[in-house]
């Protein structure tokens, strides 16, 4: 199992830091981050039960829960929120995420339902901004091109329409490669 029994939350810059320091050699190394969006819990959903460390870490103990729940012996690898970046899988291992992508990528899900919220501004932009300094992170770390993210909706077998349609592909991307040059 992948799980983390306590997941770590980051601010970006330690997110980074964090990543700089894996180590893909040894067994599986993904080829490219996949993006997905909560869509349950959505940011008012997030927002209510508070922010922080605390709260945060009891949030995404409940989503692995949940996926436990399923029988799968992992879940998505990150959550991304308005205020932190949480570990929630083993990034060295592979995790569940995407039918299509499990075996190739890691998972990372945006808090927010953003078929129907902004992701341009309030905390819809909070996520996006830790969403790209996480991604970032990733291809930094495994020196690979963010040209390569895949948005779940991708994957055709599972039928979802994530991230949700506020999401660029192609602006998201170019927000990548800026955090990736400064």
């Amino acid at each position: 199992m992948t799980f983390l029994t306590d997941p770590r939350g980051f601010a970006a810059a330690e997110f980074a830091a964090y990543c700089a320091g894996l180590d893909w050699r040894e067994g599986w190394r993904p080829s490219f981050v996949t993006l997905h969006n909560t869509a349950e819990p959505n940011l008012a959903q997030w927002a209510h039960f508070g922010a922080g460390l605390k709260n945060g870490a009891q949030r995404v103990r409940n989503l692995n829960a949940y996926y436990r729940g399923k029988g799968w012996h992992s879940g998505p690898h990150l959550f991304v929120a308005p205020d932190f970046i949480w570990l929630a899988c083993d990034l060295e291992r592979d995790g569940v995420h995407a039918s299509c992508f499990n075996r190739t990528s890691i998972g990372v899900e945006m808090v927010g339902d953003y078929a129907t919220e902004a992701f341009d501004s309030g905390d819809g932009a909070k996520v996006r901004d830790n969403a790209v300094a996480a991604v970032a992170a990733i291809y930094r770390a495994l020196r690979i091109a963010p040209t390569t993210l895949r948005f779940h909706k991708e994957c055709l077998r599972d039928r979802h329409a994530c991230p949700g349609a506020h999401v660029d592909k192609a602006d998201f991307i170019a927000r990548v490669q800026q955090a990736m040059r400064s």
